[in-house]
């Protein structure tokens, strides 16, 4: 019988040393596409935060300039000096720290009954609530401005915070109802039978359980009341009612005492408006991500 020697390696041994170089290149590539595509998404951020410190000369040469030569720290301090600038960033906050409690609490209560309850007409009702999703906001803009001006509320945040504590939206209530319906129903049970009530069971047994769904729930509501522009825009024409969408717009036309260029300080407005974003995602991204994944574990 012919045996190998202790230097060779048999034909099975070849093909699994093959295999392995071959899977072991595939996480390399995967790496480096990954790598590629973030740097791509991350350029305009990083374009931003350099033109931002450019003099708009610098901005405007024919030859883009990566990095600017001398920082323009200055220009941030221009564009909180121009517009109040200030004001309109913490009119952003006050509006979103009125929309978040209110989506958060009305979309539970909501995706609770869904969830949970059996009544006539569940299924329908559900289905209807999905249907709003595909109503554009232009279809309703019309009468909901009529509303609000005949109860006297236009150039106030109710017609921008009201909706929050009305259920917020069809989609943050799809999403904590599909994370609801992935936690076992043996919890609620064994809580209703040491007395609890729905609302006890909700308050004390869900709500701990669904902190990851809470806070996809508060930062999504976050990123749409901060970007929202066109419903500022309707129902708002007061200079120091102005969030920050508006208020930056409002700044690429205002007239300045100088005639030159302001790129540079658009930018630097910019850069000022998407600081909270990062901040927030940054601290949140772990229960975030974790929300959107368990969310649909169970239809």
């Amino acid at each position: 019988m012919a045996t190998t020697t202790a230097g060779a390696s048999t034909p099975t041994q070849g093909v699994a040393t093959r295999r392995s170089r071959k899977i072991g290149w595939r996480p390399l590539i995967l790496h480096i596409i990954l790598a590629v595509t973030g740097l791509c998404f991350a350029f305009p951020l990083f374009w931003t935060a350099s033109s931002s410190l450019q003099t708009w000369q610098e901005l405007r040469s024919f030859t883009p300039q990566w990095l600017p030569a001398d920082p323009q720290w200055g220009n941030y301090a221009r564009v909180f000096n121009a517009v109040p600038y200030a004001r309109w960033m913490l009119n952003s906050f006050i509006i979103i720290c009125i929309t978040i409690p209110g989506t958060v609490i009305t979309a539970s209560l909501t995706a609770y009954a869904f969830a949970r309850f059996d009544f006539k007409g569940k299924n329908v009702w559900f289905i209807l609530m999905l249907g709003t999703m595909m109503i554009p906001t232009q279809v309703t803009l019309i009468p909901q401005y009529i509303l609000f001006f005949n109860l006297k509320l236009v150039n106030t945040y109710v017609p921008l915070t009201i909706g929050a504590w009305l259920g917020g939206s069809a989609f943050m209530i799809f999403l904590l109802r599909q994370f609801m319906m992935s936690i076992p129903r043996d919890l609620d049970e064994a809580a209703y039978i040491d007395g609890a009530n729905p609302f006890r069971i909700l308050w004390s047994v869900l709500m701990p359980l669904m902190k990851p769904a809470l806070t996809t729930v508060a930062i999504l509501q976050f990123l749409n009341d901060w970007n929202e522009f066109f419903a500022p825009f309707i129902y708002l024409s007061r200079m120091e009612l102005f969030p920050a969408a508006v208020g930056l717009r409002f700044f690429q036309n205002l007239p300045l005492e100088t005639t030159e260029p302001r790129d540079h300080l658009l930018m630097a407005a910019a850069a000022t408006m998407t600081a909270p974003v990062l901040i927030l995602f940054a601290v949140a991204q772990r229960y975030f991500i974790q929300g959107v994944v368990l969310s649909g574990l169970k239809l």
